[in-house]
C-alpha cells in the first residue's frame, strides 16, 4: 500500500511540474508577453519562428522547473492548447503558425486592460505560483503581474494585476464573496476602476501640494512683510498730513515749494484733485511739527493755498507705522522692477526655448522581464 501511495505522489509531482512547464512557456509565447518581448521576437526571426531549447532553458523561471530538453518537450506535447509545437528531435520549439500574433497596438492593450483586475493585500513573501493557483479557481488566467518597487530592491508591494480571458470572468471575480488569501484580507478592483481611482487620488494630492506650496509662499510673504515692519527705521514726527487743499492748481512741486522754507522736504504723497497730502520731512524727530509752526507763523497764524486755509496733523502711532511700511514696500517693489529689467526678463523671452529632452520614458514600470514575477 505504501508503495502505491509513493508511486501516486511521484506521478502527481511529475504532472504538476509538466503543468508548470507548459504554463511558463505558453506565457513566454502568449498573446500578452510575446508582442512586447523584443528578445524572443528577434530569436524567432532567425529560424522561421523556431527558438532553440538551449536558449529557452536560460530563462530563469523555466530553468528552475527543468533544463532537460526531453522533459520540456514531452510536457509541451501533452498541452491541449495547441499553442506550442516542438521539433522531432526535441531541440527547438515555436508558437504554432495557426495562432496569429496580435498586433502590438494601443487598441489591443486597451482590450487587455478591460479584462484585468487589480488585487492588493497579499503578504510580501507570497509566491507567484501560489498566487496563480489562487486566481485559477475563478477562471482561465492569462497573466499575473506581481507589482514591485523600483530597482535595486524590487520588493513585492503586495498587489498584482491578473488578466482573465473575458471581462465577464473579471467582473464575476471582483463581485464574488472571496475576501481573503491565506487569511489575508484582499481588495479587488477592475483595472480601469483602479487607474481612475489613482488619477483622482493623484489629482487631489497635486491640489494639496499646490495649496501647501501657496500657503508656504503666503507665510514667507507675510514674514517678509513682518521683517520689513521690524527693519524700517522710523524717525518719529517726520510726516505731516495736510488737509483742505483746493482741487485745482496744486501739484507735488507746489507743495514742496510751500514747505521748503520751513524744513527739509524729503517726499510728498499727493494725488491730483484730492484734498489731502502727506509731506515727509528729513532731519531730527518732530521736524514736521516744527515746519508747520514756522509756516503758520510766516502766514500770520495760518497757512493758506488759493484762499483755502489748511489744517494739519503729524502722523503718529499705527498711522505713522503704516506709512513707513508702505513706503518700504514701495521701495522694494521699485527695486525688484529695476532688477528684472536689468536681467532682461521683461523682453522677448528668455531661455524657455522649446523644452528639454524630456525623453520617451524608460522601460521601467511593472512589466518585469523574462524570469520576473509574471505568469500566464
Amino acid at each position: 500500500m505504501a508503495d502505491e501511495t509513493t508511486s501516486t505522489n511521484a506521478e502527481n509531482g511529475s504532472a504538476n511540474v509538466d503543468e508548470q512547464i507548459v504554463q511558463q512557456i505558453e506565457y513566454y509565447f502568449g498573446d500578452i508577453n510575446l508582442p512586447r518581448d523584443r528578445f524572443l521576437l528577434e530569436e524567432m526571426k532567425k529560424d522561421d519562428g523556431w527558438v532553440g531549447m538551449a536558449t529557452m532553458v536560460k530563462f530563469n523561471r523555466l530553468k528552475t522547473l527543468s533544463s532537460d530538453f526531453d522533459v520540456i518537450a514531452n510536457a509541451l506535447r501533452k498541452s491541449k492548447s495547441g499553442l506550442i509545437e516542438v521539433s522531432e528531435d526535441n531541440q527547438k520549439l515555436r508558437r504554432t503558425k495557426d495562432h496569429e500574433l496580435p498586433e502590438n497596438s494601443l487598441e489591443y492593450w486597451q482590450q487587455i486592460k478591460h479584462r484585468t483586475v487589480y488585487v492588493k493585500g497579499f503578504p510580501q513573501d507570497a509566491k507567484l505560483d501560489d498566487i496563480q493557483q489562487f486566481f485559477k479557481q475563478f477562471g482561465k488566467v492569462e497573466n499575473v503581474v506581481m507589482r514591485r518597487t523600483k530597482q535595486p530592491d524590487r520588493i513585492f508591494k503586495g498587489s498584482v494585476f491578473v488578466t482573465y480571458d473575458t471581462r465577464e470572468t473579471c467582473e464575476a471575480f471582483v463581485n464574488n464573496d472571496t475576501k481573503e488569501f491565506n487569511g489575508h484580507e484582499i481588495i479587488k478592483l477592475m483595472q480601469d476602476s483602479y487607474w481612475k481611482k489613482k488619477q483622482e487620488e493623484n489629482k487631489a494630492k497635486r491640489a494639496d501640494e499646490k495649496a501647501a506650496k501657496q500657503a508656504k509662499k503666503n507665510e514667507e510673504k507675510g514674514k517678509r512683510k513682518d521683517d520689513r515692519s521690524q527693519n524700517v527705521t522710523i524717525v518719529k514726527g517726520l510726516v505731516l498730513n495736510v488737509s483742505n487743499l483746493p482741487a485745482e492748481e496744486v501739484t507735488i512741486d507746489s507743495l514742496k515749494a510751500l514747505f521748503k522754507p520751513y524744513g527739509d522736504v524729503g517726499f510728498v504723497v499727493y494725488e491730483k484733485g484730492q484734498p489731502d497730502a502727506q509731506i515727509r520731512f528729513s532731519g531730527a524727530e518732530n521736524s514736521a511739527s516744527t515746519a508747520w509752526e514756522k509756516a503758520k507763523e510766516a502766514g500770520g497764524g495760518k497757512v493758506t493755498v488759493k484762499d483755502n486755509e489748511l489744517t494739519a496733523s503729524v502722523l503718529e502711532g499705527d498711522a505713522e507705522t503704516k506709512y513707513w511700511e508702505d513706503f518700504s514696500a514701495s521701495k522694494q517693489a521699485k527695486f525688484n522692477r529695476t532688477k528684472e529689467m536689468r536681467n532682461g526678463r521683461g523682453g522677448r523671452g528668455g531661455r524657455g526655448g522649446r523644452g528639454g529632452r524630456g525623453g520617451r520614458g524608460g522601460r521601467g514600470g511593472d512589466r518585469g522581464g523574462r524570469g520576473g514575477d509574471r505568469g500566464g
